[in-house]
């Protein structure tokens, strides 16, 4: 089977059900594992090369969570699968589904047998006081996460201000976050990743009069973790976990 995937998720998925060999491409977003570096690229996550990807006579094309225009009305070689997930239940099965199209249904199940296991005991570690948390996952409008995000903040110990999963990501007001006053802070810019800087948090208006910010109660996770919905998600809820961890324990 000839696999391309154009999203960073559905990479890291076909390479941990061990479909990583069929892989033939992927987009200038998918970094990890290191063998998809190897893969020859077709365009980024959000834009597809329709014309460039039916040329190798693909077998399978797989998107996530954002459908390419240009392959919306795709009429080339391949089959076009489309997942779509909002929360952790959607996270797993969609790595089945992806399983079930690829030939390797019982490695998906593995894994997410595996996943569940993992989540089970990340929240039967997490701490007794529960932190309440803004989670922004774009920086300008300052939005908050949300879909499997807030899932994740729950299982970790914490609780999102307004937070509830399967809910897109919304933009939140500096007064509104404010007023909430949250414990925590964690910004995790999608695609941006090198461009954090407390400082320019600090310099946003009205965001000094954020206790949280006041306080240094803040963590900055790669996107990486909470963004992409596949297996490293755990690392995520692992880091936010270690994050409310060592908050609590310098208050």
């Amino acid at each position: 089977m000839r696999i391309i995937s154009l999203s960073p998720s559905s990479t890291e998925i076909l390479f941990a059900i061990g479909a990583g060999d069929d892989v033939v491409g992927v987009t200038q977003n998918c970094d990890y594992p290191a063998d998809a570096l190897r893969r020859q690229r077709f365009g980024t996550w959000l834009h597809a090369q329709p014309a460039t990807i039916d040329s190798v006579q693909p077998d399978l094309i797989v998107t996530t969570s954002f459908n390419p225009e240009g392959l919306r009305t795709y009429t080339g070689h391949g089959e076009v699968l489309h997942l779509e997930p909002t929360s952790l239940s959607s996270v797993l099965e969609s790595i089945l589904i992806l399983g079930r199209a690829v030939g390797r249904y019982q490695a998906a199940e593995a894994l997410v047998f595996t996943m569940q296991e993992q989540l089970e005991d990340i929240r039967n570690h997490a701490p007794a006081q529960q932190l309440l948390v803004y989670c922004e996952m774009w920086p300008n409008p300052p939005t908050q996460a949300g879909q499997w995000v807030p899932e994740l903040v729950s299982i970790a110990g914490g609780k999102m201000i307004r937070g509830q999963h399967e809910q897109s990501s919304t933009p939140m007001a500096v007064d509104e976050i404010q007023a909430a006053d949250p414990d925590f802070l964690v910004f995790h810019w999608c695609n941006r990743d090198e461009l954090f800087d407390a400082e320019r948090i600090r310099n946003r208006p009205g965001w000094l009069n954020v206790r949280a910010l006041q306080e240094n109660a803040y963590a900055y996770l790669p996107e990486n973790y909470l963004n992409r919905p596949g297996p490293r998600l755990i690392d995520g809820a692992r880091q936010l976990q270690a994050a409310f961890k060592a908050h609590q324990r310098r208050s």
